[in-house]
């Protein structure tokens, strides 16, 4: 990205999977990645290094837009952005809000969407509906309960038939995107460029759809990256899923306990499973990974990079990158970037050369 070089930091264990085959700055934060919302704001000041899960807030860009040159904002021992060749002086301006753990990208999904949002209109030419406008859609059978002017359209948007409230938030439709008809959604919401919410979709925000997914059944509170689909039927809830993702028909995965007790979390660096506080967690799946038809995930449940789950029964709540089957064999690497390949094919996006070596290193790492 022009605007800014984000720093070289050892990964973090709290955001496995999802960093295992991407840099943690093309996370989603809403509906765009914090690199893409960072590229806007330092439009103006294009000699600054950040932090990878240095959050675009609106506090976190006040403190680096405030950085001179040589200057280096740090926090308890931690280099947080630095601005110019030789940023030698230290400053503390206060305490960055960061990325912490996969969850945080579902929790603060509506939080991440409203920050982004004027951005956003620029950057996809969005138009805002007008409340003098309310009878005409409703007449073309977009019923919207809540402010019109939380409707927010880019170019080639597409509703028929559908149910909209913005009581709770904002509801974006990106270039290029369609929303089926008897669709039913209540915002925060937004569908990325390209994607589509198929026929009878059931949405509660804070919900995010990154560009190219094709997404179906009962969403609440989800984040989706881009080229991933949940076309069919079935529950998620809670979750975020990497790119290139695909949940076969009726695949539900568990937000809750039965207890409604904290859910343990799976813990990468210990290798155990924790408590951190949490009621809510659905599944966090990551990139390159597809579920068999029927699939019923449980709470919490962690599925690595490039798997392929299918099986008897519920599949264990950690499956590790290049999973086949859930009995613990391994993915084949040839037959999973051939796999890839095609995949990506059909969306006409290419398997890059830095992209096979990053799948290659995770393989390697996997099976070391």
């Amino acid at each position: 990205m022009a605007a800014s070089v984000f720093m070289e930091v050892l990964p973090s264990a709290d955001l496995y999977p999802l960093n295992v085959l991407r840099d943690e700055h093309a996370l989603h934060f809403g509906v765009r990645s914090i690199a893409n919302q960072w590229k806007d704001l330092l439009q103006a000041k294009p000699h600054v290094q950040l932090h990878p899960r240095l959050l675009p807030t609106a506090a976190n860009a006040g403190m680096v837009a405030a950085l001179t040159d040589g200057q280096a904002w740090e926090h308890d021992g931690l280099q947080i952005a630095r601005c110019g060749e030789n940023a030698s002086e230290r400053v503390t301006p206060g305490a960055p809000d960061m990325l912490h753990d996969a969850p945080m990208l579902f929790e603060r999904a509506g939080e991440g969407l409203s920050g982004d949002l004027d951005r956003l209109k620029l950057a996809w030419r969005l138009r805002t509906l007008q409340e003098e406008e309310r009878d005409a859609w409703r007449n073309a059978g977009v019923i919207v309960h809540g402010p019109l002017e939380r409707v927010h359209l880019a170019p080639g948007a597409v509703l028929r038939d559908v149910s909209l409230n913005t009581e709770g938030g904002d509801i974006v439709v990106g270039p290029d995107a369609e929303i089926m008809e008897g669709c039913r959604i209540r915002g925060p919401f937004a569908l990325g460029e390209g994607s589509t919410l198929r026929m009878g979709t059931l949405v509660y925000g804070p919900t995010t759809i990154g560009r190219g997914c094709k997404v179906g059944g009962e969403l609440s509170n989800v984040v989706v990256h881009d080229h991933s689909n949940k076309a069919h039927g079935g529950f998620l809830g809670n979750a975020v899923l990497g790119s290139w993702c695909n949940l076969g028909a009726e695949t539900t995965c568990s937000n809750l306990k039965n207890t409604y007790g904290d859910i343990a979390e799976w813990d990468a660096e210990a290798s155990t499973w924790r408590n951190r506080g949490r009621m809510f967690c659905g599944l966090i799946m990551g990139d390159h990974s597809k579920s068999a038809i029927h699939t019923a995930f449980n709470t919490a449940t962690v599925v690595g990079a490039m798997c392929n789950v299918f099986g008897a029964g519920m599949p264990p709540k950690h499956l590790p990158s290049f999973s086949w089957g859930t009995e613990g064999d391994v993915h084949d690497v040839e037959r999973a970037l051939s796999t890839a390949r095609k995949v990506m094919a059909r969306r006409k996006v290419e398997l890059t050369q830095d992209d096979e070596d990053r799948i290659r290193r995770a393989f390697a790492a996997r099976v070391s």
